[in-house]
């Protein structure tokens, strides 16, 4: 649940119109629509209909509207309150990302920050939204650093990109794996010469994954099946482990699994997009600790191979 899809829903009820409300939270109508069904999909329940115009309210989205708009008065309240409460340590570092590289990459990097400056303090903030969520964050205050994925398909516009410091840290492949027992039942040429669908563990639609895999499956959308679903690799990764179906994971997130035979990648690399782990930051300058992380991950961008042709 995120603050934002509160305020579109709530802009929503009030304008009746998917292009006015996007309009008026500065945002394509693409992008506001997906911010809703992302919000229905939290809920499990229908809040408009769509057939009328303009849009109503479900009795769902009745009975939700007093609560939304008074989770997001208590919001903006306590925030306000906390900011004055809360003086900023110089050795704390908040940072924004993603589930996945929460679980891979952060613990490395931290690990080997807090070694070397043992009085910092590292606060973590797992998220799966996307990329100008990211920014938001940034902009609040929420985080200091965002570490996230990145690729051709995913990017802020230019007058966000003007606020930011950006650094590509890191390279990763989202690979198709399934289970020994599943794998041995595919052919090589396993998903375009599929006779059957195939069974497919797959990104929910409103998550930063989805983004980077959809291509690849919307190509092959006749010979897949979805059964399972979930915003997390990591949900997926456990689901593959038990045979379910085939699986797109960060090759970073998974590598024991593969080293230790629990999981198979499956052939094709065309199969297979590449990302990029990027860092992004404001330009402002802020707490001490903050800048010392960052100049760490100026040193691994600094031997970051460019991405392949």
């Amino acid at each position: 649940m995120e603050l934002k899809w509160l305020e579109d829903f709530v802009a929503l009820a009030r304008t009746g119109s998917f292009s006015r409300a996007a309009d008026e939270r500065n945002v394509t109508q693409p992008a506001y629509s997906r911010r809703i069904r992302a919000l229905e999909h939290w809920l499990g329940v229908t809040l408009f209909d769509r057939s009328s115009f303009p849009v109503l309210l479900t009795r769902a989205g009745e009975e939700f509207l007093p609560r939304a708009q008074a989770m997001i008065a208590d919001i903006n309240l306590s925030r306000q309150d906390l900011r004055l409460m809360y003086a900023r340590s110089q050795s704390a570092v908040r940072i924004v990302t993603l589930h996945t590289l929460a679980l891979s990459l952060l613990p490395r990097l931290a690990a080997r920050f807090t070694q070397t400056h043992p009085e910092a303090s590292i606060s973590v903030i797992p998220s799966i939204q996307d990329i100008a969520a990211y920014f938001d964050s940034l902009q609040t205050g929420l985080s200091d650093i965002v570490l996230t994925y990145e690729s051709d398909l995913l990017s802020l516009d230019t007058a966000a990109m003007k606020q930011l410091s950006v650094l590509s840290i890191g390279r990763d492949r989202m690979i198709p794996v399934a289970s020994p027992a599943l794998a041995a039942g595919l052919a090589e040429n396993w998903l375009e010469s599929a006779k059957a669908p195939v069974p497919i563990l797959a990104y929910a639609s409103f998550s930063f994954s989805e983004k980077i895999v959809a291509p690849v499956l919307a190509r092959h959308s006749k010979r897949v099946r979805t059964v399972f679903e979930s915003p997390l690799s990591e949900s997926l990764r456990r689901v593959a482990l038990h045979g379910a179906g085939v699986a797109w994971l960060p090759a970073d997130l998974i590598a024991s699994d593969l080293s230790a035979g629990a999981l198979v990648r499956l052939p094709g690399d065309h199969l297979a997009p590449e990302i990029a782990i990027t860092a992004y930051r404001l330009k402002a300058r802020r707490g001490t600790m903050v800048e010392a992380l960052w100049k760490l991950l100026e040193d691994r961008a600094a031997h970051v191979e460019p991405a392949a042709p």
